[in-house]
C-alpha cells in the first residue's frame, strides 16, 4: 500500500510540474502566492505551528503582527514551490535577471585559499534559487540534501538542481562523506542548511532564546579540513526578484578541544542565522518544528 501511495505522490508531482512549465513565470509565482494563502487557511495544523513558533520567538509582537507574518510565510513557500518547478524552463540569463549576487568577492576570497568553501545557510527566501544563482556566477556549487524516499520525485528534484549547475550530494553515510571531502580537495563550495532539527549528528545551541538541536557537520568539517566558512542567505524582494547576501569568511575557533570548538562554532553560525531571520521573519520556514528535540 505504501508503494502505491508513493507512486500517487510522484504522479501528482509530475502532473504539477507539467502545468507549471506551461505557465508564464510571473503568473506561476503569482499562483504560488495564492496557493500559499489558501494553505494558510486550509492547513490548520501547519498554521497553528507557525503561529506558535512565531509567538515563542517574537513575544514583543502583537497577535495581528504574528498573523501577518504567518500568512506571508505560507505565501513565500507557495512562491518557492512554483519557482523550483519552473527550473527546467529557466536559462542562465533568466537566473541572472531574477537573482543578484550582491557581493561575489566574498566567495572569490574564500576560494582563493584553495581549501574548499563551506557555505552555511538556512531555509530563508528561496534557497534553491540561491544555489542556482551562485552556480550561474561561475562558482563550483555542491549542496547536501536528504534523499526523498519516493524515487521518481527524488530524481526530479535532483534533476532540477543539476539543470542549474548545482551538484547534489545525497546524505548516505560513508559514500557521501567521501564525496564531500573530494569536493573540498578540488576547491569547490558545499552548501549546507543547518537550521532544522533533523536526525543527524548535532549539538544544542541557543536559537531564539531556547535550546535547539542543530546539525554540527559543517563545524566538524571546517575543523577537519581547514575549509573556509562563509554565510549565504537569499532575500526575496517585493517584486519577487531575489538578492543573495554573502558574508565572511568566518573565523572558526580552533583550540584543540574538538567538542567545545564544534559547539562554539555551531553557535556562532546559528546566531548569524537568527539575526537574518529577525530581519526577514516571513521568509523562514516557521512550519518546521525547530525545537522538537529537547535536552535530556
Amino acid at each position: 500500500m505504501k508503494q502505491y501511495i508513493r507512486q500517487l505522490y510522484y504522479l501528482f508531482a509530475l502532473i504539477f510540474s507539467k502545468i507549471v512549465l506551461v505557465l508564464p513565470y510571473r503568473l506561476a509565482v503569482g499562483l504560488g502566492r495564492i496557493i500559499g494563502s489558501l494553505a494558510y487557511f486550509l492547513v490548520k495544523q501547519a498554521r497553528l505551528t507557525v503561529i506558535k513558533n512565531l509567538e515563542k520567538s517574537f513575544p514583543e509582537k502583537t497577535a495581528r503582527e504574528i498573523r501577518s507574518i504567518a500568512l506571508d510565510t505560507f505565501r513565500n513557500q507557495g512562491k518557492n514551490l512554483f519557482e523550483l518547478f519552473s527550473f527546467p524552463k529557466l536559462k542562465e540569463s533568466d537566473i541572472k535577471r531574477l537573482v543578484k549576487v550582491l557581493n561575489p568577492q566574498v566567495m572569490e576570497k574564500a576560494l582563493s585559499v584553495k581549501k574548499g568553501v563551506l557555505i552555511a545557510s538556512a531555509h530563508c527566501g528561496n534557497w534553491e534559487l540561491m544555489g542556482a544563482a551562485l552556480s550561474a556566477s561561475g562558482f563550483p556549487i555542491n549542496v547536501i540534501a536528504r534523499r526523498i524516499y519516493i524515487e521518481g520525485l527524488n530524481r526530479m528534484l535532483v534533476g532540477f538542481r543539476n539543470s542549474k549547475g548545482v551538484r547534489v550530494i545525497l546524505r548516505s553515510g560513508q559514500e557521501s562523506a567521501r564525496e564531500i571531502l573530494r569536493s573540498l580537495r578540488h576547491n569547490e563550495a558545499i552548501g549546507m542548511l543547518i537550521d532544522q532539527d533533523t536526525a543527524v549528528p548535532g549539538v544544542f545551541v541557543d536559537f531564539f532564546n531556547d535550546k535547539a538541536w542543530t546539525p554540527s557537520g559543517l563545524a566538524t568539517l571546517a575543523l577537519r579540513t581547514g575549509a573556509q566558512v562563509i554565510l549565504a542567505f537569499d532575500i526575496r524582494l517585493e517584486d519577487d526578484r531575489h538578492e543573495v547576501l554573502l558574508s565572511g569568511p568566518l573565523s572558526m575557533r580552533v583550540t584543540g578541544d574538538n567538542e567545545q570548538d564544534i559547539l562554539f562554532n555551531t553557535q556562532l553560525i546559528t546566531k548569524e542565522i537568527e539575526q537574518h531571520i529577525r530581519k526577514y521573519p516571513s521568509q523562514w520556514v516557521w512550519m518546521h518544528n525547530r525545537w522538537k528535540t529537547r535536552p535530556s
